[in-house]
């Protein structure tokens, strides 16, 4: 039994740990919008731009395995369309919104994962389930802590926080159901589905279509386009859904609750913003909810450790 355990554990391993990387490029996905802000390219243009590129360096391998993506079907696009729209309405949210509020709205999305494993997958909700989401979440009010009223969604912006993590939350869930798929095949049709998600969604917010005529493009600009779109997001979206599609997805959903507390140190060490007694708590409790899901979460099933496909 003993050596059962270790060997699930050891499968989890690389996934779990890709999760972790990815959360290296979400919680610092403010800097290269920043620099682009400041080099002239606006943050709707730069985020839109960034999701061309990675999809248009996919596309000869696209074209090598179009069959394997058309038969796909309606689950590798319905899965593709929750994904897309899941980091649509999160860039959306921080766009137009309070980062804090639209971070901490999103990342509900371990309860939701949860309540999907359990309806969908057939999962338990067992007792250290319950705790490493109490963690998580109590941690994540902790973080901001400044604003003494519920975290209820009040704004667009709010709202799109609370339905990314919901459409991230699900997406998660199917991508675990779909054991037979190839990340190829999920990074790319993501990508298909993000531009078009993003922009409607910039249309039907209110604000218009983004302009080009205030856009200046300069080789700095070029530069920071380049390693948004070729370094950071798909870095982000590629171990996310790797990871994602071999562990559990409330296991999943909770090791991506570090990339608050990536956020926090990045612009507290690159800003110079201090990090105040009750971010330091909340990062603690974060930190705590993940170290208990690795070791008091549910243990894979034989089938899911044999999906190991990239190609």
């Amino acid at each position: 039994m003993t050596r059962c355990v270790t060997n699930g554990r050891n499968h989890t391993l690389i996934p779990s740990l890709a999760i972790l990387a990815s959360t290296l490029f979400w919680g610092t996905l403010w800097i290269p919008l920043r620099a682009l802000d400041h080099a002239g390219l606006g943050g709707a243009w730069a985020t839109t731009a960034g999701f061309t590129i990675p999809l248009l360096c996919l596309l000869p391998g696209a074209f090598v395995r179009r069959r394997r993506i058309v038969a796909g079907g309606r689950s590798l696009l319905g899965t593709g369309l929750l994904a897309a729209l899941g980091i649509a309405l999160y860039a959306q949210g921080l766009l137009r919104g309070e980062v804090a509020r639209v971070i901490l709205l999103f990342y509900l999305m371990p309860v939701w994962s949860t309540l999907l494993a359990w309806r969908i997958l057939g999962h338990s909700i067992t007792r250290g389930r319950i705790l490493t989401i109490g963690l998580g979440l109590t941690g994540m009010v902790a973080v901001f802590g400044g604003d003494h009223s519920l975290p209820l969604p009040r704004t667009p912006a709010d709202w799109m926080g609370l339905l990314s993590g919901f459409c991230w939350g699900w997406s998660l869930v199917r991508l675990r159901r779909a054991e037979d798929t190839a990340s190829f095949d999920e990074v790319f049709v993501q990508f298909v589905l993000l531009g078009p998600s993003f922009f409607l969604l910039t249309l039907v917010s209110g604000t218009g279509s983004p302009s080009l005529a205030d856009a200046v493009i300069s080789t700095r600009t070029i530069e920071w386009l380049s390693l948004f779109g070729l370094v950071w997001m798909p870095g982000a979206i590629w171990l996310t859904l790797y990871g994602s599609s071999r562990i559990d997805p409330a296991r999943a959903a909770i090791l991506l609750m570090f990339e608050v507390v990536v956020g926090l140190v990045s612009a507290a060490i690159l800003t110079n913003e201090p990090i105040f007694p009750s971010e330091l708590l909340g990062a603690a409790l974060i930190l705590a909810a993940g170290i208990s899901e690795f070791f008091f979460g549910p243990e894979p099933s034989s089938a899911s450790l044999a999906r190991v496909s990239l190609w």
